[in-house]
């Protein structure tokens, strides 16, 4: 629990904008040593016993997951410093919870709500841009106040994916077709359908897609593999023996996908996955 300090300041500087921390504690601590724990060291988190993240491979601790707002895991062995928090708030800025700005919002709540649901963003952004022109002075400024704030985000969530062209075509990809979906009826909405469009055509990117839904069913089934003493331990050989089948099935994949797919990013995910095995 030596991190706990440092996960806590963080959680209080971003709790706010949607940044949530649960600290599974596993070395057989009661459940009043633990609450003791978080109060002592003034967590604010949850903090509780237990817990079943699969497809987790932890052979330490503290070992940290950091998801994104939409489930997916954004990075694997999170320990908190200076490129952890980067990371946060950058995942942060695409979160809905965020695009509001901090507020508070009395005139303009369902709005909001509204933002943080993610839904018709595009809309939004356009009656936000009239009642900018309101004669209601707090109207007026509420509404210009969360129109900085989302467009500001729709702004850098565009110029992510569109960073990740060459790099990550198929996370561009996945990343510009959302943000199409949720600014349509706005220039950015319209723009990222372009870019989206623009690359759906490329030979290149269609492979690139191609091979990252066949990791997807790969990493699917790791997901499936039968922890041992609680731990999915890729390098022991209890855990080796007790999944050998499904073991042989993953780096069978693997290498299909490297030989299909060979040079695109998932094939070098896929032979990373490889060697986590050998």
């Amino acid at each position: 629990m030596s991190e706990v300090p440092q996960l806590a300041a963080l959680y209080k500087k971003y709790s706010e904008q949607g940044f949530h921390i649960i600290g599974l504690e596993c070395q057989g601590s009661s459940a009043a040593e633990i609450s003791g724990v978080a109060k002592g060291k003034d967590a604010g988190y949850q903090m509780t016993t237990g817990g079943d993240l699969k497809g987790a491979n932890v052979s330490g601790i503290p070992h940290g997951f950091l998801f994104a707002a939409d489930g997916s895991l954004a990075q694997d062995g999170a320990r908190p410093g200076a490129a952890f928090e980067t990371k946060l708030k950058t995942l942060l800025s695409e979160a809905s919870a965020a695009m509001a700005g901090p507020g508070p919002y009395v005139k303009l709540a369902p709005l909001a709500a509204q933002i943080k649901a993610g839904v018709g963003l595009g809309t939004v952004l356009k009656t936000l841009a009239t009642k900018k022109d309101s004669k209601d002075a707090t109207e007026q400024a509420e509404a210009t106040m969360m129109y900085d704030a989302l467009h500001g985000a729709a702004e850098r969530q565009l110029e992510g994916a569109l960073s990740k062209k060459d790099s990550e075509p198929a996370s561009a990809l996945a990343k510009l077709d959302k943000i199409a979906l949720q600014f349509a009826g706005d220039e950015i909405g319209t723009k990222a359908k372009t870019e989206s469009d623009t690359l759906k055509k490329d030979p290149k990117v269609k492979k690139e897609v191609e091979a990252e839904t066949m990791l997807k069913q790969i990493e699917a089934m790791t997901e499936k593999l039968k922890p041992i003493r609680g731990e999915k331990n890729y390098k022991a050989e209890d855990f080796r023996k007790a999944n050998m089948p499904a073991i042989q099935g993953i780096v069978g994949g693997c290498q299909s996908l490297v030989q299909k797919y060979a040079g695109t990013v998932a094939a070098g995910k896929a032979e990373s996955l490889m060697n986590e095995f050998r």
